[in-house]
């Protein structure tokens, strides 16, 4: 099996991020496989992301209709589930493609989409997913390859951002949006910032109960000045056009000005003794920071989002009937008597039944029929690099069930695998 690295290799990108000329001549094979794997999880934090929207709740909205497309409850669902973890190695094949899995807890995604849709956990029902839980985790797989066009100064964002995080990679998740759009959804971010630093000011406390927010309220002139104050604050840097299609905009002050603001105001409101300027002075230790920063967040109007594109492959040439098949295959184990571990035992049936799927999968592929009469097994047998983009292939079979049988003395794995990846690198060279 060749070597696949896993996202957090990524460090590969910034062994020569500097040898990146503009756009994309000069990289090298590791920075934009590095890319692509990259642009793999994007699309499949956005395809779990757009599974869990789908969602259809027991009153028959979806959670995006319940939630109110492009409003603050869905931005909040698309941030949090930018969390979702990578798992296992990334699949890279010989043209270029990178496929990446990514998975969520699935009682915790549960969770968040009934607080942000005001339900209970019991109204969200997760057997409506296209995909359904699978050792209590939501899955899904994406695929990318190297953007076009991608500047130095995009690969160093990539270069240097967490494993985990999803880095701006702009027009990664932008094509389709139109330039009102960006600038929409831009403004919107601003005006949550904005939002969003009146409320964390007005919440800071001042004394031992008292806040910023009983300094503030309650005098027109107070209220005038701190919302000028805040209105003031400069925006740090250009809107950040984030891969999920949120842009980001932050705004920060200083602590010493808001120190001094809130005495101007204290001056103008005259409170009584428990709001003293000594107790605002305290607020350089109390906050523990030179800085307090808002991120405010926004999403372009449907309106301004065009339709996707019908996908085309290689050309657009009709497609073998076989290409747009999904296989599946199914393993089963016996539980052995001598694991005394009632967990441990299922978790080695588990893994001996998905082998044996594997394998009963891997038959069924090497049967297919390639252009000429061609099986892929006997592809395989001559071609180096298709037989390594085969392997690379097998390993993207997806655990569609996974269950006890027998009355507990078995364990079952059915693996699906679409054959659309296959016919794709199989017209290598063809």
């Amino acid at each position: 099996m060749m070597h696949r690295p896993t996202v957090p290799t990524l460090a590969v990108v910034a062994l020569a991020v500097t040898a990146c000329a503009a756009g994309d001549t000069g990289r090298t094979p590791e920075q934009a496989e590095g890319l692509a794997i990259r642009m793999a999880q994007v699309d499949a934090v956005n395809r779990l992301t757009e599974m869990v929207l789908a969602v259809e709740l027991p009153s028959g909205d979806t959670v995006r209709k319940a939630l109110g497309p492009g409003s603050r409850n869905e931005i909040a669902l698309r941030v949090f589930l930018r969390s979702a973890r990578v798992v296992g190695p990334a699949r890279v094949y010989s043209d270029g493609v990178a496929e990446v899995d990514v998975q969520a807890p699935a009682d915790v995604v549960v969770a968040k989409v009934a607080d942000l849709c005001g339900r209970a956990a019991g109204e969200v029902p997760l057997e409506s997913l296209r995909l359904r839980p699978i050792d209590g985790n939501l899955s899904a797989s994406g695929r990318g390859r190297v953007p076009k066009g991608v500047s130095e100064e995009v690969a160093g964002r990539i270069a240097s951002a967490p494993p985990d995080e999803l880095p701006e990679m702009f027009p990664a998740g932008w094509n389709r949006v139109t330039a009102a759009g960006r600038v929409l959804a831009a403004r919107a971010a601003r005006v949550a910032a904005y939002e969003g630093m009146s409320a964390r000011l007005r919440g800071i406390l001042l004394g031992r109960t008292e806040t910023v927010a009983d300094l503030v309220e309650g005098s027109a002139a107070a209220e005038a000045a701190f919302n000028a104050y805040v209105r003031s604050l400069p925006v740090a840097g250009p809107p950040r056009l984030m891969p999920d299609g949120i842009a980001e905009v932050e705004v920060a002050t200083p602590v010493a000005r808001l120190i001094a603001v809130l005495k101007s105001i204290r001056r103008i409101r005259r409170p009584g003794p428990r709001l003293t300027e000594e107790g605002i002075d305290r607020l350089s230790v109390r906050i523990k920071s030179e800085r307090i920063a808002v991120t405010g967040r926004g999403m372009p109007p449907p309106e301004a989002i065009r339709p996707s594109a019908t996908p085309t492959v290689a050309g657009g040439e009709a497609l073998p009937d076989w290409a747009t098949d999904v296989l599946e295959a199914a393993g089963t184990a016996d539980l052995s008597p001598d694991v005394p571990d009632a967990r441990q035992n299922r978790l080695l049936a588990a893994r001996s039944a998905k082998v044996r799927a594997l394998a009963a999968l891997e038959r069924q592929v090497d049967g297919i029929a390639l252009d000429e009469g061609t099986t892929v097994r006997e592809r395989a047998a001559k071609d180096p690099v298709f037989r390594r983009d085969l392997e690379t292939f097998l390993d993207s079979a997806r655990t569609a069930r996974s269950r006890s049988l027998r009355d507990g003395r078995a364990w079952e794995v059915v693996l699906r695998l679409s054959l659309l990846r296959l016919y794709e690198f199989s017209r290598r060279g063809g």
